[in-house]
């Protein structure tokens, strides 16, 4: 009996020599893998180059963003529509200085296990030098990453976690100049107003703001004006509501209930309140399109409804 309890000892610990050198080994190469994944050479994802266009695909819809070199555009329905460019600027900007922990060959692991077909959003940046496409899929399992997929260069890279996350939910609206105007306000001369029973013409010369009201002038508060119009000048819509209406009645631009128009220099810039589009918002409608946009409440309670709103205390 002693014997082979001898045996079986020696057995054990043979066995248990053999599973901390497995163990080891497995350790050591995956400490191995880790070192090339982390600490491989930068991988640059899109370089000094000169972006021309940005396709975001999502799972049900697709965005598509281009550039004339100054100015970028929104293209939907073969149209044309103004982009707000520091958000473009932004996305290209968090783009190029992508923080990239680290690389994971194609050739090594199961391309499945990253869900990339389940993935959050796919862009295609064309620049003057090439078109780069890449798939943004799973977070890793453990850490704080999110796996990339670059099929031009079939790699996947690490990446920071909730990397351009808070693009992944934006519209095309979103990315759409909301800016109602974006006049100079220290450009603007004149401002006429109708509203209601009220209307006005106010005036700059060298010495300040002034309503010409034919029989008298009457000088008004400068603060009141400047607040007015650095206001508007930096106004911008709630959302696009018709591009090409039809009818303007829908809306209550038909008989706008109040007007207010900027003198800039040798431009003119326009606004139309409608009704009530909600406890919240108006329709409005600018003279320089036929586009019908909604506006937050308060644009509207900014513009003077009487004299006393405006004139000196």
């Amino acid at each position: 009996m002693k014997y082979f309890f001898e045996k079986f000892k020696g057995a054990l610990i043979t066995a248990l020599v053999f599973i901390i050198l497995l163990g080891f080994i497995y350790f050591r190469d995956t400490e191995r893998h880790s070192e090339n994944l982390f600490n491989e050479e930068p991988y640059v994802f899109i370089g000094d180059e000169e972006v021309l266009s940005v396709e975001i695909y999502y799972s049900k819809s697709w965005i598509l963003l281009e550039s004339d070199g100054e100015d970028w555009f929104v293209i939907q329905d073969e149209e044309n529509l103004d982009a707000d460019k520091n958000i473009i600027d932004h996305l290209i900007e968090d783009i190029k200085n992508t923080e990239i922990v680290g690389t994971v060959p194609i050739n090594e692991v199961d391309l499945d296990q990253f869900d990339f077909q389940n993935a959050g959003a796919e862009l295609v940046v064309i620049t003057d030098v090439k078109d780069h496409r890449f798939i943004i899929g799973d977070k890793i399992p453990v850490g704080s990453g999110t796996y990339v997929y670059v099929p031009n260069e079939n790699i996947v890279l690490v990446v920071e976690k909730d990397y351009l996350k808070k693009y992944m939910n934006m519209s095309t609206i979103d990315f759409r100049d909301k800016g109602l105007f974006g006049f100079d306000s220290s450009q603007v001369s004149r401002i006429a107003i109708w509203s209601g029973n009220f209307s006005a013409d106010i005036y700059k010369d060298d010495q300040g703001w002034y309503v010409d009201n034919q029989d008298q002038i009457i000088i008004v508060d400068d603060k009141k004006i400047e607040e007015i119009l650095w206001i508007f000048s930096r106004a911008k819509v709630l959302d696009f509501e018709n591009e090409n209406p039809q009818s303007l009645k829908r809306y209550g631009l038909d008989e706008p209930s109040t007007e207010i128009i900027f003198y800039e220099d040798d431009r003119i810039h326009g606004l139309i309140f409608g009704k009530r589009k909600d406890e919240d918002s108006y329709y409005i409608k600018s003279d320089s399109d036929d586009a019908v946009y909604s506006i937050h409440k308060s644009l509207f309670k900014r513009v003077p409804k009487n004299i006393d709103q405006i004139s000196l205390e």
